[in-house]
């Protein structure tokens, strides 16, 4: 006879529970996929209304054909870099001109080569020509080409622009206000997504990269005290009396005041909170005592 103390056996297990795992990891895998396609599609063919399958890059300036603006640029950078580096007050204006022989020629900027060819600098905003290169279509498999319906096609935003510069924590950066293509109208949102351009990002980069290097024009950008438009040029300026502008202080500087008026908040909300219950206090022990007298 079998012992009466001994545990009884596990139950045997029901296969459903692990078909129904199953079942939700399939579910959960379809949705995902069907996201990515559905989104994969939208993008597509939202390229299609401003994008051309020609690409027409920006113009590249020739430094040889314009030898004595170059020396100029490269004298005035020189001389600006030098007082700087000497903490004496300086400034260096920029015309278009420069802007164009300055992506030619320098390496650090060579990847807006035939991205941006600056026309014209007013005391607001600065325009010029664009061409941002979107990913293929082609490169897609082509099973999800034909799934989707997806022609495939090369994306090429070619057109015009308008922006502003920033300078903050030692980063030179091109908000880019507005896009006209040549061809349809860009969403808000994708041009929301692809309106700051870190024109230092190649500086910033090798910074990273090796941190005990710092390029020498990285430093130079870190010192500089403002950058503005005026009188259709672009100027950098420095003054040693003056702090380089940060976004993240007035950011950290913003949270500090934040939380110091919750703080005040708080403690004016105590002591209204004391007074109150003084007055109520005081309320009652004359109410207690005109009982009393009557």
């Amino acid at each position: 006879m079998p012992d009466s103390d001994q545990a009884p056996k596990d139950a045997p297990r029901s296969p459903f529970a692990g078909c129904l795992i199953l079942i939700v990891m399939a579910v959960v895998i379809l949705v995902l996929v069907s996201s990515a396609a559905y989104f994969l599609k939208k993008q597509t063919d939202a390229y299609k209304t401003f994008t051309e399958e020609e690409a027409k890059p920006a113009p590249v300036a020739d430094p040889k054909a314009h030898e004595t603006e170059f020396n100029s640029l490269v004298n005035r950078l020189r001389h600006f870099n030098h007082e700087v580096n000497n903490g004496r007050a300086a400034e260096l204006t920029l015309s278009a001109q420069d802007l164009n022989l300055a992506i030619a020629h320098f390496e650090v900027l060579k990847s807006y080569r035939g991205q941006f060819h600056f026309e014209k600098l007013t005391d607001s905003e600065i325009s010029g020509t664009i061409h941002l290169p979107f990913n293929s279509t082609s490169k897609l498999p082509g099973f999800v080409r034909s799934s989707l319906g997806i022609e495939s096609r090369d994306n090429n935003l070619n057109g015009t622009f308008t922006g502003t510069p920033l300078l903050t924590d030692g980063k030179l950066i091109l908000n880019v206000s507005e896009i006209t293509p040549s061809k349809g109208e860009i969403p808000e949102e994708l041009l929301s997504g692809i309106s700051r351009f870190l024109i230092s990002g190649e500086l910033e980069q090798k910074a990273e990269d090796d941190p005990k290097n710092i390029p020498e024009l990285l430093k130079t950008l870190r010192k500089l005290t403002s950058i503005g438009l005026q009188n259709e040029t672009l100027v950098f300026a420095y003054s040693p009396d003056s702090k380089p502008p940060s976004v993240k202080e007035e950011s950290d500087a913003m949270a500090t005041k934040a939380k110091q008026l919750v703080a005040l908040g708080a403690v004016i909300f105590i002591l209204t909170m004391i007074l109150f219950f003084i007055l109520m206090s005081r309320r009652l022990k004359a109410k207690r005592a005109a009982a009393q007298s009557s």
